[in-house]
């Protein structure tokens, strides 16, 4: 019986000894790195590009109406208008109501920047 036992405990010693010298190596991954904001919009192609990320092309097209009016139509109407970037600005970003018939148009998430990128891009369609 001593036996027995003494060949247990030294089974169980070479089965867990077997495991010892092999480390699993882990595998080094590097975090990803969020580009600052401003090096965000700026891989962005250009003020089509950015008016599509922002969801602008849901309620308007460039040529067809759609929930609010073509931007060709907003173009035409602010055309040679003196502080049309301003107002266009501040529709984007404080929303308007009652410009383009009795749907609002809600403040839309963009910066200063992107806003005037927007309108000038919008005024300058034909």
């Amino acid at each position: 019986m001593a036996i027995r036992h003494l060949a247990v405990g030294l089974a169980s010693i070479l089965i867990l000894s077997c495991g010892e010298g092999k480390k699993e190596e882990k595998k080094s991954e590097e975090p990803v790195k969020e580009l600052p904001k401003t090096e965000r919009v700026a891989k962005a192609t250009g003020p089509e590009e950015l008016a599509n990320r922002k969801g602008c092309f849901a309620c308007h097209g460039i040529k067809e109406k759609k929930v609010g009016p073509a931007y060709v139509d907003v173009a035409k109407r602010y055309a040679g208008k003196e502080g049309a970037v301003d107002e266009l600005m501040k529709s984007i970003l404080k929303g308007s109501m009652g410009k383009w018939g009795s749907i609002p148009m809600a403040p839309q998430p963009v910066t200063e920047e992107e806003a005037k990128t927007l309108a000038e891009w919008i005024l300058s369609l034909k």
